[in-house]
């Protein structure tokens, strides 16, 4: 064989292997890039799956103590005695109160009449079941007053009950009784004695409901709504003036 022969035999197998390597090296390239595209997405895909675990173990989690509060909760009504003084189902509450409408409109008829809710400070004017119009009031503040001389006691209560208007008084003098002049750290005067005699401390109307307990203004409007009287149904001008001209001389008052 000739030397010419050899060497092109040689550059012939030089020239396959580095065709044939240059080959391998794309085909290994492509191949990594495929491989690394398949790593990304199965990447992508176990970061999804990890973050919906957690949000099934968080929703476990909440079922889980959601289930244990009810559980609670259903052992607690399973404790409390079964009756109306704990347990009262909607349906037998709103029977008890229709009747109690129907026996208050059995009583009320269609009269003109008041109502005071002593917890709310409210005074309501209905006729029969139908309310016309309320109003911010004070009652009582409760305490009693004990008078150091004499040993006396007053107690600063709204009394509750069904009472009614015996008079109305337009621009009144109030005659203080003698637990102001206790009250003021004052000597009480004589029955008569004129110190006794107030004008405008009333309002401009007052609603004589008897045995000293009155409907009457106050000079402190600021303080409707709160319990801060002596006992006495205070209102402001407006409303007293209004309740003047509505209701009538011998109509019920029901305090509770």
């Amino acid at each position: 064989m000739t030397e010419p022969v050899k060497r092109g035999i040689v550059c012939g197998v030089a020239l396959a292997w580095v065709t044939a390597f240059g080959f391998g090296i794309v085909y290994n390239r492509q191949l990594f890039l495929r491989t690394s595209r398949e790593i990304q997405r199965t990447q992508i895909l176990i970061d999804k799956v990890t973050s919906e675990s957690q949000h099934i173990v968080d929703d476990t989690r909440d079922i889980r103590d959601h289930t244990r509060e009810a559980e609670f909760l259903q052992s607690l009504v399973n404790l409390l005695p079964q009756s109306k003084s704990f347990i009262r189902t909607q349906r037998a509450m709103e029977e008890e109160v229709e009747t109690l409408r129907y026996n208050v409109g059995r009583r009320v008829k269609n009269d003109l009449h008041i109502l005071v809710d002593t917890k709310a400070n409210k005074l309501y004017v209905k006729k029969g079941l139908t309310l016309l119009w309320e109003a911010d009031c004070s009652v009582g503040r409760g305490g009693i007053l004990t008078d150091k001389v004499t040993g006396r006691r007053w107690e600063f209560v709204t009394p509750r009950g069904q009472f009614e208007i015996r008079e109305k008084i337009e621009n009144p003098i109030w005659t203080k009784p003698d637990w102001a002049f206790v009250e003021e750290k004052k000597p009480v005067p004589p029955p008569n004695d004129p110190s006794r005699n107030v004008a405008g401390e009333l309002g401009a109307y007052v609603f004589n409901l008897g045995d000293g307990y009155l409907i009457h203004g106050t000079l402190n409007e600021s303080v409707l709504g709160h319990s801060v009287s002596h006992g006495c149904v205070r209102l402001g001008a407006a409303d007293l003036k209004r309740l003047y001209e509505t209701v009538p001389r011998g109509a019920k008052v029901y305090i509770y």
